[in-house]
């Protein structure tokens, strides 16, 4: 029976408890997206804690918990990790699918798809040569061929890989870091990652029981001292970092900072994820620092998306590892991917071998340049480093905070899509608040222009800038 006298606790939202056949998380879920699509869950709202929700309906705790985790798969919530879960502003997923079709969208960190055009000689040419012999199983890990254009892309970057190093043709970043969590660690295990870090990392490290260990941040990106005091404090396994440019701080890692990080990795043993989803601003970088593979091979998985490079739907990623994880990280890959498409993988290469890639890259570092030109226009304050002109979204400060969830719904009201930092946030007690301004998925400057005076106004009166 439950503990708790609701008549004096009030929650948020009453199931109907006579309305639960089995399977009681489906029904629950039922309940909760008809009480979400009725209005009765305005966006915004924070659902009850598990655990008390579980105690009123009688139920398992964990019963409560799949349904959660369930309606933030469907869009329905999303959860910010030490405060809660709530309802999203459009009734979708928040961080991936497309918003409603009134809505400016300043959320979503696209990869400018207007530049997906330069692919279709490609597209058109590998159909017509005959791409059946793309569709088999052959070739699990990756062709031979297809790495190889791997390593000529990370060659024009600047980068030589060691002949030890081993690659994994996967299917995309997500694929690829999924697959790293799943093997290298085990439930309970420890991962340093930046105090606001990559939100889908978040989930799914949740999922896997793994407990991420937000590490202070300075102008410069994750701070040494910090990360030597929970080395001391804590017994980490890991560490991920997004040393070129991290989402969603947009922070960059200088050459000394990323060899002062690698030493205390090297020194604590800890297993690296290096997840370079913007590879060629390593390109524009005045500096040309190394990337951590490159300082400590033996401990350093390398995460390679083309998502941003080429084309979001291509959905191709390449994991660089050592030796020393080969046998857990391909046993994981075949029991759960079994294999990447060969004809995306082929594409890919070709665009590479073409010196396609090259042109897609300047079409989309002309275009970040000129959607920063526009956001300095209306936020000057805003944050800056040697990256920011080629970004494909900005960190916007802001003051005044007392609710930061609510700050989604409102702007939602006015039809402008932007994600606020408590869903990057990994220590709730953390009293930086800013939004993560995407300036890759408009549809045309004119649209983006549109959703910038109407964002700065908005924080203009109500005082957050």
């Amino acid at each position: 029976m439950p503990i708790n006298d609701f008549s004096h606790y009030q929650l948020t939202w009453y199931p109907d408890k006579s309305n639960l056949p089995r399977p009681i998380y489906k029904s629950l879920l039922n309940q909760l997206k008809t009480a979400i699509e009725q209005g009765k869950l305005t966006p915004g709202t924070k659902l009850p804690p598990q655990r008390e929700l579980a105690d009123y309906l009688d139920i398992n705790f964990t019963t409560v918990t799949r349904t959660y985790k369930l309606s933030a798969q469907l869009g329905l919530t999303y959860g910010i990790h030490g405060k809660g879960t709530f309802v999203n502003s459009n009734g979708i997923d928040p961080l991936t699918a497309s918003p409603l079709t009134r809505t400016i969208d300043l959320g979503f960190v696209a990869s400018f798809e207007q530049t997906n055009y330069l692919l279709d000689n490609i597209l058109n040419n590998t159909v017509k040569q005959g791409a059946a012999h793309l569709l088999t199983y052959d070739s699990p890990t990756g062709r031979p061929i297809d790495k190889e254009a791997f390593r000529n892309y990370m060659n024009w970057l600047g980068v030589n890989l060691m002949s030890s190093q081993q690659i994994l043709i996967t299917a995309g970043g997500e694929n690829s870091l999924t697959l790293l969590l799943m093997t290298l660690f085990s439930s309970g295990d420890k991962i340093a990652v930046d105090e606001f870090t990559y939100a889908n990392l978040i989930a799914t490290a949740q999922l896997n029981n793994l407990q991420l260990i937000a590490i202070k941040n300075d102008h410069g990106g994750m701070n040494v001292e910090a990360l030597k005091q929970a080395c001391q404090t804590n017994n980490l396994s890991g560490l991920y970092l997004m040393p070129e440019y991290s989402n969603p701080t947009g922070k960059v890692l200088s050459n000394a900072r990323r060899k002062e990080i690698a030493a205390i990795a090297k020194k604590h043993k800890l297993k690296v994820i290096e997840d370079d989803y913007l590879s060629f601003l390593s390109k524009v970088n005045p500096e040309q620092p190394l990337k951590l593979m490159e300082i400590i091979p033996d401990q350093t998985c390398y995460v390679c998306s083309m998502s941003k490079v080429l084309a979001s739907g291509l959905r191709i990623g390449y994991l660089v590892f050592p030796q020393q994880f080969s046998q857990q990280i391909k046993n994981g890959f075949f029991n759960t991917t079994v294999k990447t498409s060969t004809l995306n993988a082929a594409i890919a290469s070709t665009a590479i071998n073409e010196h396609v890639v090259q042109q897609i890259v300047q079409n989309k570092i002309n275009l970040a340049k000129q959607v920063n030109l526009l956001f300095n226009q209306y936020f000057p304050f805003a944050p800056t480093n040697q990256l920011t002109d080629y970004a494909f979204f900005r960190r916007l400060p802001l003051k005044n905070i007392k609710d930061g969830p609510k700050i989604e719904p409102a702007l939602a009201k006015i039809n402008i899509r932007c994600f606020s930092s408590e869903r990057f946030q990994i220590n709730a007690a953390s009293n930086e608040h800013f939004l993560r301004v995407s300036l890759s998925a408009s549809k045309s400057m004119e649209e983006l222009e549109t959703g910038l005076k109407s964002l700065q106004q908005f924080l203009q009166h109500n005082n957050l800038i």
